[in-house]
């Protein structure tokens, strides 16, 4: 791991005290950086906390908003902070379902404490499936015994099930429907090109040129509107075996059809594995395995795939527009690069284009 960003250590710990139960004094040391990620900043931190008179060393994520433009769209008016969206609908999973999320120490909407808003979490260990380097190609994933990674992907699969069947109004989360506005897969659909076309600013990308219009051509009812993660996949996921400890990454969240999730998943699947040139390892299941394992999960059938796949890989691809946008205002590309036209996202959006809508699921 990297060294932190620029944080104010010293606030930081202060706020911290203010809201650990019996703690009166928070001393920071240490902290780093984890790979990977384009959202929000995460800092892992290690504490000095003295609670009732007795001290000792405690672990804590912090997630501060960058200081850039997000890299999903807004779901709502309004609804443009990150950490704000991911904090309140990890709150909504924790107090609406059995599913495990890090411990909850306090959101801070004002940026005058750290200069932007954030939340800070207890740690939680695990295993990570990465995605640099592919986990299917090297690390803990490959080492694992056959039946681990079967476990840990029908397991994860029926943990989207699990958070697709939270009751999100009455977890509060309407706030991501606008008012007047119908969660359905048009809707979704139309917010996702409009921000393509917004980032890529008048930049060509004749991919997904080919797939919105393929998209737009035959757009499915899909079930009714569920809570979804977004960004759903077994990297997300912080793993014992194959036994979730923590879902993580909300900052995707909305309320759509299920199958909006069960399309990301699987292209994530077809990313990782075809797109890469990975090949499938002992006791992964197959695409139709993880289908009817969703399907026994979220209770109901739900039909052809292909379309929510598709759909996935294009705002995946939306999504690296949105990032190499990104890393140029930070100065780590060179201005008007096109290299959001090629790679793994862009063959996966291929593969999927090319099979066609056949109503499949291979």
């Amino acid at each position: 791991m990297d060294a932190g960003p620029d944080v104010d250590l010293r606030a930081l710990g202060g706020w911290l005290a203010g809201r650990l139960a019996d703690a009166s004094s928070v001393r920071i040391g240490e902290v780093a950086t984890p790979e990977g990620g384009y959202s929000g900043e995460t800092t892992i931190l290690s504490a000095v906390v003295i609670r009732s008179g007795s001290e000792r060393t405690e672990r804590f994520v912090l997630r501060r908003e960058p200081v850039e433009a997000a890299v999903y769209p807004a779901q709502a008016p309004g609804v443009d902070v990150e950490v704000e969206l991911q904090w309140r609908v990890m709150e909504a999973v924790r107090s609406h379902s059995p599913l495990p999320v890090a411990p909850a120490v306090g959101y801070e909407p004002d940026p005058a404490v750290l200069g932007a808003p954030f939340f800070v979490t207890g740690f939680v260990d695990g295993d990570v499936p990465r995605e640099t380097p592919a986990y299917t190609a090297e690390g803990f994933y490959v080492e694992s015994p056959p039946q681990r990674r079967r476990d840990m992907n029908l397991t994860g699969v029926r943990t989207v099930a699990a958070v697709n069947r939270i009751d999100w109004r009455a977890a509060g989360l309407g706030f991501l429907v606008p008012d007047g506005v119908e969660p359905d897969q048009r809707r979704q659909l139309d917010l996702w090109r409009e921000f393509a076309v917004q980032e890529l600013r008048g930049r060509a990308h004749p991919l997904l040129e080919e797939a919105w219009r393929r998209l737009d051509a035959g757009v499915p009812d899909g079930g009714e509107p569920a809570l979804c993660w977004g960004d759903c996949r077994l990297g997300n996921v912080f793993w014992d075996g194959a036994t979730p400890t923590c879902l993580t990454d909300f900052e995707g969240a909305t309320i759509a059809p299920p199958e909006f999730d069960l399309g990301w998943f699987l292209m994530f699947d077809r990313w990782i594995h075809e797109a890469c040139g990975n090949r499938r390892l002992d006791g992964e299941p197959s695409r139709s395995e993880l289908v009817s394992t969703y399907e026994v999960a979220l209770g109901r059938p739900v039909g052809a795939t292909w379309w929510h796949e598709a759909f996935a890989a294009a705002r995946y691809c939306a999504i690296v527009v949105r990032v190499i946008n990104r890393l140029e205002e930070r100065g780590v590309m060179p201005p008007g690069t096109d290299t959001y036209l090629a790679g793994g996202v862009s063959d996966c959006l291929r593969l999927l284009l090319d099979e066609g809508n056949e109503g499949s699921t291979p």
